[in-house]
C-alpha cells in the first residue's frame, strides 16, 4: 500500500463482458473505484479511513481498485510544491481510468474532478462526507476563497447516489443539500482494527522496563495538530495548578500547532512528532490516557467522529473528551471516557488529575471501552457498505440507519 499507483483489493481478475459500462465482469463482479485525493499515510485520518473501508469492502461480488497518495513525497521536491504535486497526480490518474462501475470517494473539493465522467456515463458515485464545508476550509484554506470550487464540492453531495456519514449530524447537513433529502443517505460510524489494537494491548502488558528504570507516565494526544483540535486548551492545562507534576503530555503528530507543542518550554510536554500508525498503537496502549480535546468551533457544528476515541478505547486507555457534536454521542455509546466542556484548560486539568489518580476508574473506563468498542470494528459494519454499493450499481440508493448506537 505504499505505491503511489493504483492498488487491487478483490479476488477476480477483470474480463470482457457484454456490459457496456464494463460495470461488471463476466463472474458478475461489480467494478469498484476507491478515490481519494487527500494523503492516505498510514498515520493519516484519511489513512485510516481508507484501510477501514478496504477492510470492509471484502465483499466477494466486489472489486476494488484504489487510486490515492500513499506516501508524502516526492521526496525530492521542495516541501511546499509536494501536497499540489500530489493532488494534481491523484486526480489526473482518476481521470485517465476508464469509468466503470461504481466510484467510491472520500468527499473533497476535487471529487467533481472525477466524478463527472462517471456520471456522463450513468455510472454512479457513492461518496463518504467525513466533514462539512468549515472542515474543508479549514483543511484546504484558499479554497473559501475560490467560490466555483464550493461549488463543486456541494455538487457532488446532490449529485451522488448515495452517501455515507459517520453520524446523525452530518447526515442531517448533507440530506439538507439533496433534493430527496436524506433518502440515500447512511449513517456508519468511524471505525478501528480492533485486533491490531488488541495484540498490541497484550504485548504492552507483558513487556518489563529496562533495568533501572521506570514507565514514563503520561498523557498522549495524537492526530492532526490543526487549530481546531485543542492543543492549545492542552498545554494551557500543563500550566494549570491542577495538572500532576509527576504526569508528562506526548504529542504525536503533525500541523497548524506543531510549532507551539515544540516551543512550549515545559519540560513536561514531549512533541514525537508524526509516527507510523504502528507506533500511535503502541503508544495509545502505554498512555495512562489519551486527550480528545476538540473546539466548538463551526467545522464541528454538523458532528465529528474521531478515531482517537474509538482507537482510544481499542488501546484499553481511558480517554478525555470535550463536549462537541458527534463525539459525544460517540464517546457515550463507546464508554470509557471523561467528557468535559470545550475550551477550558481548567476542567482539563482536574479531569487529568481525577484520572491520574484514581487507579480503579481508569481500569473501569479501560474495560467499558474495551466492550463498547467491538461494535466498531471496521468489520462490523461491512455488510452494511458493500449493500449500499450493490444498491448504488443496481440504481436503488437507500437510506440505512447502520447503528442505533451512533444515531
Amino acid at each position: 500500500m505504499r505505491s503511489l499507483g493504483t492498488i487491487t483489493a478483490g479476488t477476480t481478475r477483470e474480463r470482457a463482458t457484454g456490459d457496456p459500462t464494463g460495470a461488471r465482469n463476466a463472474d458478475g463482479i461489480l467494478e469498484v473505484t476507491l478515490f481519494c485525493a487527500e494523503l492516505a499515510a498510514d498515520d493519516t485520518a484519511a489513512g485510516a479511513h481508507v484501510r477501514g473501508t478496504l477492510a470492509r469492502l471484502t465483499d466477494p461480488r466486489l472489486h476494488v481498485n484504489v487510486v490515492t497518495q500513499w506516501a508524502n513525497g516526492p521526496r525530492w521536491m521542495p516541501r511546499l510544491l509536494r501536497r499540489p504535486w500530489r493532488l494534481a497526480s491523484v486526480v489526473a490518474r482518476a481521470r485517465v481510468r476508464r469509468p466503470r462501475g461504481v466510484l467510491l470517494a472520500r468527499w473533497s473539493p476535487f471529487v467533481a474532478l472525477v466524478s463527472g465522467r462517471w456520471r456522463r456515463r450513468g455510472l454512479p458515485l457513492v461518496l463518504f462526507v467525513q466533514g462539512n464545508l468549515d472542515d474543508m476550509y479549514d483543511s484546504n484554506p484558499w479554497t473559501r476563497r475560490v467560490p466555483r470550487i464550493t461549488e463543486w464540492a456541494l455538487a457532488s453531495i446532490r449529485e451522488a447516489a448515495a452517501v455515507v456519514t459517520p453520524s446523525e449530524g452530518l447526515a442531517e447537513w448533507v440530506g439538507s443539500l439533496r433534493a430527496d433529502g436524506r433518502r440515500g443517505v447512511t449513517v456508519i460510524p468511524n471505525g478501528a482494527d480492533v485486533g491490531a489494537f488488541d495484540a498490541e494491548r497484550e504485548r504492552a502488558g507483558q513487556e518489563a522496563p529496562p533495568s533501572g528504570t521506570t514507565p514514563s507516565e503520561h498523557a498522549l494526544f495524537f492526530g492532526n495538530l490543526a487549530s481546531w483540535q485543542g492543543v492549545d486548551t492542552i498545554l494551557a492545562a500543563v500550566r494549570e495548578p491542577a495538572w500532576p507534576a509527576d504526569l508528562d503530555l506526548h504529542v504525536i503528530g503533525d500541523g497548524q500547532a506543531a510549532e507551539a507543542v515544540r516551543s512550549c518550554g515545559d519540560a513536561r510536554v514531549h512533541y514525537l512528532g508524526r509516527r507510523p500508525k504502528r507506533e500511535v498503537t503502541r503508544a495509545a496502549a502505554r498512555a495512562r490516557m489519551t486527550l480528545a480535546t476538540r473546539h466548538d468551533v463551526a467545522a464541528s457544528a454538523t458532528g465529528v467522529s474521531p478515531f482517537k476515541i474509538i482507537e482510544s478505547a481499542a488501546a484499553g486507555t481511558p480517554s478525555i473528551v470535550t463536549r462537541v457534536p458527534g463525539q459525544t454521542e460517540l464517546a457515550q455509546a463507546i464508554g470509557g471516557s471523561l467528557l468535559i466542556p470545550p475550551g477550558d484548560p481548567a476542567a482539563l486539568a482536574a479531569a487529568v488529575a481525577r484520572l491520574h489518580g484514581d487507579a480503579e476508574l481508569r481500569d473501569a473506563l479501560a474495560s467499558a471501552g474495551r466492550d463498547g468498542v467491538r461494535a466498531f470494528d471496521w468489520a462490523a459494519h461491512a455488510g452494511t457498505l458493500a449493500g449500499i454499493v450493490l444498491a448504488a450499481a443496481d440504481g436503488s440508493p437507500r437510506r440505512t440507519r447502520a447503528t442505533e448506537r451512533v444515531a
